[in-house]
């Protein structure tokens, strides 16, 4: 019996507090849901100003509009949305690099080299050269035509139309080998390995390189030699055989410039070195060589290098995590570019500060540098005139 007892006690004391429990749960459920309807019943429009909550009659509830959106917030939409058209931006950028590895032939009476402002606009260069090729004399000097037809496919190359690209430059190549001209075939042979290498063919571009390396090394010349032996580094650290493009660059490129008295070609020899690097993601040691290739340049006053060289340093450090001096090097390489009008960089830049500048809680920095990113956007895709940002 006392057992019974002392059962009925212990039962009695564990209802008691459950239904403590349960009260409390109760008591903070209401408190939660009262301050949660509070807060619906707050005007941020200042549209209501007289509301009854009592009131039960007929009729719709009142609808309280939602809080507007702060500054930070509308800013953050603003990125969500820019990532719907980076991927195009980013193709467009990483392909003017390649665009800006071409070169001309002839003697200057084609077309000079244009950087297309819009894609727009380079139809209207395309058109040009179509007439170019159907003009008075043209077709029957096979060297110009074969002048025309290269700088045809440049300009397929800056608007993403490949086949087309390389179809005139085989067309260019074949009129450049019967007539002998070396020179110019090589160069078109290059533009041609450029364009396999942007498109991924790198079984062809690797071809390519080393029959233009095999002809240098015939031809005897240092620089040539390094030039030609650089190229087909940077295709076999693509391929994957990185430690033999190293070794390639640094063991025979670099030692041909100096025999040379190529500075700017020892430049850019640093320059691919680091490249060869950065596809391994070994910042550090791609941060080394551009320093190396920066010291050359301003030493020899070299301006033409000055541009890619910063924006690369940038790109590491930001890679590096270290985005503090990866914005002032964008700055400095932003200045450069706006000089040069390499408006591709320059979309670059605005587009990786405006990151830099966003994750950091920056939002004036990021909000000014997605203005410029969109300006930019809008003179290369749209053809609107630019403006002083």
């Amino acid at each position: 019996m006392p057992i019974l007892v002392r059962r009925l006690e212990l039962y009695m004391k564990l209802k008691q507090g459950l239904f403590i429990h349960i009260v409390c749960f109760c008591f903070f459920f209401c408190i939660i849901l009262n301050g949660g309807f509070a807060q619906q019943h707050v005007d941020f429009s200042g549209v209501v100003s007289k509301y009854d909550s009592t009131f039960a009659g007929i009729g719709p509830s009142v609808y309280f509009l939602p809080p507007p959106k702060t500054e930070e917030e509308l800013l953050d939409d603003r990125y969500a949305e820019k990532e719907i058209d980076s991927a195009v931006v980013e193709e467009y950028v990483n392909r003017m690099k390649y665009y800006h590895r071409l070169d001309m032939t002839g003697n200057g009476q084609v077309l000079a080299k244009y950087m297309p402002i819009a894609e727009a606009q380079t139809s209207s260069v395309e058109g040009k050269l179509l007439m170019e090729m159907d003009g008075k004399g043209v077709s029957e000097q096979a060297g110009k035509q074969a002048d025309v037809e290269n700088r045809l496919a440049m300009e397929y190359v800056a608007l993403g139309a490949c086949d087309f690209a390389v179809e005139f430059f085989e067309k260019a190549m074949q009129a450049k080998r019967a007539l002998g001209d070396q020179s110019d075939w090589e160069t078109i042979a290059h533009n041609l390995a450029v364009t396999y290498e942007y498109l991924g063919q790198l079984d062809k571009a690797h071809a390519l390189r080393q029959q233009l390396y095999d002809r240098a090394v015939k031809n005897g010349s240092n620089t040539r030699q390094a030039e030609a032996l650089m190229e087909l580094a940077l295709v076999k650290a693509k391929m994957g055989f990185s430690l033999e493009a190293e070794r390639d660059i640094i063991r025979k490129v670099v030692p041909l410039f100096r025999r040379a008295k190529n500075e700017a070609g020892r430049a850019s020899a640093y320059r691919t070195l680091a490249d060869v690097y950065t596809l391994q993601q070994k910042y550090p040691e791609a941060q080394w060589f551009l320093v190396q290739a920066k010291t050359i340049v301003d030493k020899e006053g070299i301006k033409d290098q000055l541009p890619e060289i910063i924006f690369n340093l940038a790109e590491t450090k930001k890679h590096s995590g270290n985005p503090r001096v990866a914005i002032e090097e964008y700055k400095v390489a932003n200045d450069l570019a706006k000089k040069d009008h390499i408006m591709g960089m320059q979309l670059a830049i605005q587009d990786a500060l405006g990151s830099l500048y966003h994750q950091a809680g920056d939002y004036d920095g990021a909000a000014l540098a997605l203005n410029r990113y969109d300006a930019l956007k809008n003179i290369l895709f749209k053809g609107e005139k630019p403006v002083d940002n």
